[in-house]
């Protein structure tokens, strides 16, 4: 039950091949870099070693991943994930391809942008004109009076152009001849500028007579033209861009994966270590993996690259034997795995300690059930993990890795519902089914296999928290097992014997509950009882200056003195009783949130009772009481039992080896 066995592999390689070596390894997925220091980069590159070339290379994929959200956004494609099987190194046809296409976005947007400007100046003079057209006053009192300024006159066709650029997004310019005669349409605000802007282009106003009333129809007509006009260009510019998203759909994902690829190689080959014609690439391997990753590479490179491996066991010097630098790869089924987000929430194991996953998996389904015994609710909870497992989208998508969580919870709820005769918070519908069993198995039948609740006596009660406490020495004692393997498999073998969670500790710890189930079954206490738990006690008085003794001194300690020893061997002892007495007694909780589930059961089942025998459709209203009342204890309770749970876990067990964490494994993987 411990990690993964690793390797780690040195790979020396031309630095040419370093691009399909990364990629190569990628695609694998069992090879996790290790970075240099910094300094040990500098020193393996001198001063300029980066080329010019290497930087414009680098600024260049910048530009180039820059722009790709940019025309993914334009075109409405996206690729979210490095698909490296459609991958390639991005080359010179791939950097034209990707100017070519930002190019082209860039005008569409350009036009577009400009089109819709237009678009809009338009439909606010057809609204503001439509207003005046059936009025009947001189159009000069019209301009007065409306929110559009209208000029109507000639210019020179060949400065028409101009005109219109220098207007753009603040007048309307609509030729009414191909003789340069226009209608110059704009805001009210705007006049001033489009008056300037007139006056520049020699615009000659065309005087209308006295008596003309009304707006010309002309400019309705012009304008409606326009408008046509623009909304037929926009529309071009939108199936262009639909014609280019079409052709583009199949190697947009080769397009970007390429891209992003180029990127993440050259992010790490700047933190590796090399000269200027190799690197030198350090990595982690599962051991079972270490043989595939070999052939690839191989096949990739023949001769061209000299791959050493190594066991992080056989480390030469003392910094390498570290095990906290070598990451952890946890192997479990998918029932295990389903709680190892327990184990990873507070934190990774070190490299060669014993995983504590399949304990907390067994230990979790145990105490949840105990707390939450009814077999109806169980079932629930049984019947969501079955659909948590299956599910592929949704919220119960999200949560499928923890479908065997759900469905072992729900089993062991089931099963102890089953001892305590509660199903759906009902005491009595299970009693036929529990007498035959009872009958069957005991001999006498009884209503329920267990008596959690009171009832002529407290006896079965304290029984019940009795049993509860035996738990609860069950894994605290595993703990301080997992945590003794843990040193003597660190080297630590001082500690394991000597510290408050190693021997010394777990023989005060048990010597203890020994003397106290013999006093409660009436038994005498001798003299060597003091014997057995004196050694022990001595033992963690002088447990600092005795594990220093066999392990040796530790880089930066110093010799304690005298008073040291006694003053921390006094401590010790004060430590570990009252960290034991509160570590065996925290499991009393675990008979409290039992009886707690047993008494909210009785609550909702009289009050089903009491409505059904009194009020009017009593019926009605007890199946309503008994559907809300289990929706409460499933969603409140069952939440309430799960923190404590896992509360226990943390405090009460992982406390115990829990001393020094470890790395994750993470391969090599280049994503976006």
């Amino acid at each position: 039950m411990s990690a993964t066995t690793m390797r780690r592999m040195e790979i020396l390689l031309l630095k040419s091949d370093i691009d399909e070596v990364l990629r190569c390894l990628s695609s694998l997925g069992c090879f996790q870099i290790i970075y240099p220091e910094e300094p040990a980069i500098k020193a393996a590159r001198p001063r300029g070693q980066t080329s010019e070339a290497g930087i414009a290379e680098s600024e260049r994929l910048d530009t180039a991943l820059s722009r790709l959200g940019k025309l993914g956004s334009c075109l409405g494609l996206h690729a979210d994930n490095v698909e490296l099987s459609e991958a390639h190194l991005p080359d010179e046809a791939l950097f034209s391809r990707m100017d070519e296409l930002y190019a082209f976005c860039s005008k569409a947007e350009d036009e577009e942008r400009s089109l819709r400007l237009r678009l809009g100046e338009l439909e606010e003079s057809l609204r503001e004109t439509r207003a005046f057209v059936q009025l009947g006053m001189p159009f000069e009192d019209i301009d007065k009076l409306s929110f559009v300024t209208m000029r109507i006159g000639t210019v020179d066709p060949q400065i028409l152009p101009a005109l219109e650029n220098a207007l753009e997004g603040r007048a309307v310019i609509i030729p009414t001849d191909d003789k340069g005669s226009i209608l110059a349409v704009g805001s009210k605000r705007g006049r001033f500028a489009l008056d300037t802007e007139l006056s520049k282009a020699g615009f000659s106003r065309m005087e209308l007579p006295a008596t003309y009333s009304g707006v010309p129809a002309e400019a309705i007509s012009s304008l409606e033209k326009a408008y046509t006009e623009t909304q037929d260009s926009l529309a071009e510019v939108a199936v262009r861009k639909a014609e280019k998203t079409e052709e583009l759909s199949a190697s947009w994902s080769a397009i970007s994966s390429s891209m992003r690829l180029g990127k993440a190689l050259k992010r790490v080959e700047k933190r590796l270590e090399g000269t200027e014609w190799a690197f030198r690439l350090s990595g982690w391997v599962p051991a079972a993996d270490s043989r595939r990753v070999v052939s690839a590479l191989s096949a990739l490179l023949g001769e061209r690259a000299a791959i050493r491996i190594f066991d992080p066991e056989d480390e030469e010097t003392a910094e390498e034997k570290d095990n906290a630098k070598v990451p952890v790869l946890l192997k479990q089924n998918s029932l295990v795995s389903a709680f190892s987000g327990i184990v990873l929430s507070y934190g990774t194991p070190l490299y060669g300690d014993v995983d504590p996953t399949p304990f907390v998996a067994f230990f979790f389904t145990l105490l949840f059930s105990i707390m939450f015994g009814d077999l109806g609710q169980g079932a629930v909870i049984l019947l969501i993990g079955i659909l948590a497992s299956r599910a592929t989208k949704g919220l119960l998508g999200r949560y499928r890795q923890y479908g065997p969580a759900f469905m072992a919870a729900g089993m062991g709820a089931m099963f102890m519902g089953l001892l305590v005769g509660s199903c759906f918070s009902d005491e009595y519908i299970l009693a036929p089914v529990e007498r035959f069993l009872t009958g069957l198995i005991l001999g006498s039948p009884k209503d329920r296999f267990l008596d959690i609740m009171p009832q002529d006596s407290l006896s079965s009660m304290f029984y019940f928290f009795g049993f509860t406490v035996g738990i609860g020495i069950l894994i605290n004692s595993t703990g301080l097992v997992i945590n003794m393997i843990n040193l003597i498999r660190r080297g630590k073998k001082g500690k394991a014997i000597f510290s408050k969670t190693g021997l010394s500790g777990a023989l005060l710890f048990w010597w203890a509950i020994g003397m106290g189930v013999r006093a409660i079954l009436g038994s005498r206490l001798g003299w060597w009882d003091a014997l057995g738990l004196g050694i022990p006690l001595v033992a963690l008085f002088f447990a600092d200056p005795l594990a220093r003794l066999i392990d040796g001194k530790e880089a930066g300690d110093e010799r304690p003195s005298l008073i040291d020893i006694l003053v921390g061997g006094i401590v010790e002892i004060i430590e570990a009783f009252s960290y034991y007495a509160s570590n065996t007694m925290s499991f009393l909780r675990v008979g409290a949130f039992a009886l707690a589930h047993g008494v909210l059961s009785f609550v909702v089942f009289t009050m089903g009772e009491l409505v059904r025998s009194r009020a009017p459709g009593g019926i009605f209203f007890e199946i309503l009481i008994f559907l809300i009342g289990n929706i409460v204890i499933l969603v409140l309770e069952g939440l309430i039992v799960t923190i404590q749970v896992i509360r226990l876990q943390y405090y009460e067990f992982f406390s115990k080896f829990f001393t020094q964490t470890g790395k994750a494994f993470e391969p090599m993987r280049f994503e976006p």
